[in-house]
């Protein structure tokens, strides 16, 4: 069921928690593999935008929208998500400050449940969605 309100404090939540990332731990990795998980979520991300040729932040789907199973979409329902998630670790990671953690935890949870609604809504919107589903990944490719 379509809410406009849990949509919006779904990316209010979102942007919340990358503007404390962003406050509170170090915007880059330090060692050469979390500068290169970071760059693969940069990548990702564009890659995902190229594909899509839209940029829609809520979760909810546009009245012209379209499935597209192209570019990264075609293994992985959510690269921006993953992209996301690809860019925020590393430096939690190796900068494990309680308040980072916490936010990027919050961060997680959140997209989880942001993909979840958003998967329902597109189920309901779109003719072969589901059989989509069966074929890709939601978040991590060839995980889950």
């Amino acid at each position: 069921m379509h809410n406009p309100f849990v949509s919006r404090l779904l990316v209010a939540i979102q942007f919340s928690m990358i503007g404390l990332l962003l406050w509170q731990a170090p915007w880059f990795a330090d060692s050469w593999i979390g500068r290169l998980v970071q760059t693969a979520g940069v990548l990702v991300g564009l890659w995902a935008v190229a594909a899509m040729r839209r940029f829609n932040i809520v979760p909810d789907p546009r009245p012209d929208c379209r499935l597209v199973c192209h570019g990264p979409y075609r293994w992985v329902r959510h690269p921006m998500y993953l992209a996301l998630l690809l860019v925020f670790t590393p430096p939690v990671v190796e900068h494990p400050e309680p308040i980072a953690l916490a936010a990027w935890a919050v961060l997680v949870i959140d997209l989880i449940v942001k993909l979840l609604y958003e998967e329902r809504l597109l189920r309901r919107r779109l003719d072969g969605y589901a059989d989509y589903c069966r074929r890709s990944h939601r978040l991590i490719p060839f995980l889950w």
